[in-house]
């Protein structure tokens, strides 16, 4: 292996850790389509995973701690977020939610999945792992 080659081979494991290192800790609170956009864009080739909610609703109250579990056992590879329709209608209204909680799976600006109501734990991992195989 020449030199050039492993020059590159490291350049992008740097590019790959930093990548890693930007990317969010904990749950991003969504405040306007700015934001989503922003984050869409910079994590094209992750997965992003957005709860949409209200504060009113008692399922979504009920599906939160389910929420960030996963998104604590997942933190290093996918990015997870909150969207108050509430807050938000315009961002609810592009992603057709008419129903909370909806969680919505994104790679690359695309809907992988959209699903109503309260995930169970199991179900929500398993999704997850398909994702990641495709």
């Amino acid at each position: 292996m020449s030199d050039n080659e492993l020059g590159k081979i490291r350049q992008k494991k740097t590019e790959m850790l930093m990548r890693l290192q930007a990317m969010p800790k904990g749950i991003v609170n969504i405040g306007n389509e700015d934001e989503l956009n922003r984050l869409s864009n910079e994590f094209n080739d992750k997965i992003i995973v957005i709860d949409f909610w209200a504060v009113w609703c008692s399922p979504c109250k009920m599906y939160a701690p389910i929420f960030e579990k996963v998104q604590q056992e997942y933190s290093h590879e996918v990015i997870f977020a909150k969207i108050n329709v509430d807050e938000n209608p315009m961002i609810a209204q592009r992603f057709g939610i008419s129903s909370i909680p909806s969680t919505t799976f994104l790679r690359g600006g695309q809907v992988l999945r959209k699903m109503v109501g309260v995930i169970n734990y199991a179900t929500f991992k398993q999704i997850l792992e398909k994702f990641k195989k495709d």
